[in-house]
């Protein structure tokens, strides 16, 4: 295991106040030593109850499909935002799996990985000819997929703290089981000495961080708050840029896809760059609209501040 980046265990973790999160843990590592079919249908159970428990989510969901998908029906609607939270209960004994399980557990699970020579790296006296950033997205299997992918490759990636201290430390020290690196997002020095020894970074880039790190570029023909980090990172660093789409068929087989290199990217011009990272996702999303997490607020930053389209959280 890599404990690069896992943070320090704090004896603090132990007071009162954390006690049900730990009960939490220790159930469910139990709950992960049943078997993969039991454990997807009551994923898929408590997917669908979760829809009836999360009006918030549920109408941010819902709002999101009615943006993307003004061609289907109400019906239609309504029957993809109850397949998203079925994906998303699923995606949550998938996490459970993928931070808990056993290698003999992820042994029992079948996938696919295209494209994974694109992941090879020839090195010259030691250095790496070219160095990767992986643009994955988040769909609801990322965090399996995440495991299945560290059967066949080395990856570093970044993570985004929780601010439940203890959650973050067992977030951390789990995907530090299979991850090459663990790196906090902001952690530049960590991120330079990774890309020098060749290790692909895998980078999620689809969620709205605000104007001040993004432009405005089309998603669903809706203008879309898109950052520009990849954009930066590949310029600054000289990386190459590689998207990365997955999903689980119906028969619970994975399959991800590691595209070829995007050419002549970045340019000069941030929209254009931002267009394509949303193009790609956008026709990821198409193949498997219920395995994408709608239940984030995509378009919360507006062009027009005023224009506010979630409805506001109840206190």
């Amino acid at each position: 295991m890599n404990n690069d980046g896992v943070p320090s265990f704090s004896f603090a973790w132990l007071k009162p106040r954390y006690w049900g999160l730990w009960l939490g843990f220790a159930c469910a590592w139990l709950l992960v030593q049943l078997p993969l079919s039991w454990l997807y249908a009551l994923g898929a159970s408590l997917g669908q109850i979760s829809g009836a428990l999360a009006p918030y989510r549920r109408r941010v969901c819902a709002t999101n499909i009615r943006l993307c998908f003004p061609q289907y029906t109400p019906k239609q609607q309504k029957d993809l935002v109850k397949a998203c939270f079925r994906s998303v209960g699923i995606s949550l004994v998938e996490t459970l799996v993928a931070w808990l399980g056993s290698e003999k557990k992820i042994n029992q699970i079948s996938f696919t990985i295209h494209g994974l020579e694109r992941f090879d790296i020839v090195y010259e006296n030691g250095i790496p000819s070219s160095k990767l950033l992986c643009l994955g997205f988040h769909f609801t299997t990322l965090e399996i997929i995440g495991r299945l992918l560290s059967k066949q490759a080395r990856f570093a990636l970044f993570y985004r703290s929780h601010l439940n201290p203890v959650f973050n430390y067992f977030m951390v020290k789990s995907r530090a089981r299979y991850t090459y690196k663990t790196l906090e997002r902001k952690d530049v020095r960590s991120l330079i000495r990774v890309l020098k020894e060749g290790i692909p970074m895998w980078y999620a880039p689809d969620q709205d961080y605000g104007r001040k790190v993004s432009v405005f570029a089309p998603f669903f023909n809706i203008p879309t708050a898109t950052i520009t980090t990849p954009a930066k990172m590949a310029r600054n660093f000289g990386l190459t840029v590689l998207p990365v789409t997955y999903y689980r068929d119906e028969n619970y087989h994975y399959h991800l896809h590691i595209h070829p290199a995007l050419e002549n990217y970045p340019s000069d011009d941030e929209v254009e760059n931002a267009t394509r990272i949303n193009q790609i996702l956008e026709q990821a999303i198409v193949a498997h609209p219920e395995q994408y997490l709608w239940q984030h607020r995509r378009f919360k930053t507006r062009t027009n501040k005023i224009a506010k389209i979630y409805v506001k959280k109840k206190k």
